[in-house]
């Protein structure tokens, strides 16, 4: 983090926890309060399309539809599961949003010792290849470098911390980001992985995944140009 000697200034670590208080700098154990669901694409924009013959008729399946159903399924049980948490969606309906909006909605949600959300893009995937299958998860590249922290969230008279700052933060994201990827990989392989494929984790400077201020990753659940995953998804 380009620190002097390998250690922090009181004056940066007073700094960083107002962003985020000393014990969740100290022991990094931080609360989820908050879950951000964006089923991707919606309304006017449909995403990728499946087309097939099943029993003789033809078939459609569009993106948008699976997304938002899978995304409203894990809604509901999340709540269930977890009533002391806050669980949104950017839309619970077939509805366009622009990606700049989704983000927005997700970035309202203030990252604090209490107040910590995540954020999961769902989406489906498509190939020239019928044979491609499985799901994946993208998780924002660890070498890639976001401005998380504007001078307005840290009241310092030093503005030579504030990348100090930016970076520790980011690094909190990053790790919270592939921990998240994984543990969503391993659920979804546990839940599918005897009919479907698991095809790993992946970095990718994804739009919504660089843009939410917060842990988060975008969720690919299978390919509707696959027959059988068609007939699944």
């Amino acid at each position: 983090w380009g620190l002097a000697n390998g250690r922090i200034s009181l004056t940066a670590y007073d700094s960083l926890s107002q962003v985020f208080p000393p014990s969740a700098v100290s022991d990094r154990r931080r609360t989820i309060s908050t879950i951000f669901i964006d089923p991707g694409h919606g309304g006017k924009d449909p995403g990728t399309i499946g087309r097939f013959t099943i029993d003789g008729k033809p078939a459609v399946v569009y993106e948008k539809d699976i997304a938002l159903a899978v995304g409203l399924q894990l809604r509901d049980q999340l709540r269930a599961h977890f009533p002391d948490k806050k669980i949104v969606m950017s839309r619970d309906s077939d509805v366009y949003l622009p990606l700049d909006e989704r983000t927005r909605l997700a970035n309202r949600y203030t990252q604090s010792r209490d107040k910590n959300t995540l954020f999961l893009s769902l989406h489906v995937n498509a190939s020239p290849n019928s044979k491609g299958k499985g799901f994946e998860v993208w998780y924002l590249p660890p070498e890639y470098r976001r401005q998380l922290i504007a001078e307005d969230d840290v009241q310092v008279t030093d503005k030579s911390v504030l990348p100090i700052i930016n970076s520790i933060v980011e690094e909190e994201y990053t790790v919270e980001s592939i921990l998240l990827a994984k543990n969503v990989l391993t659920g979804m392989d546990s839940a599918t992985g005897g009919q479907s494929v698991n095809r790993g984790m992946k970095p990718e400077v994804w739009y919504v995944v660089r843009s939410a201020r917060m842990p988060s990753v975008l969720v690919e659940l299978g390919f509707v140009s696959n027959p059988e995953e068609f007939t699944l998804l």
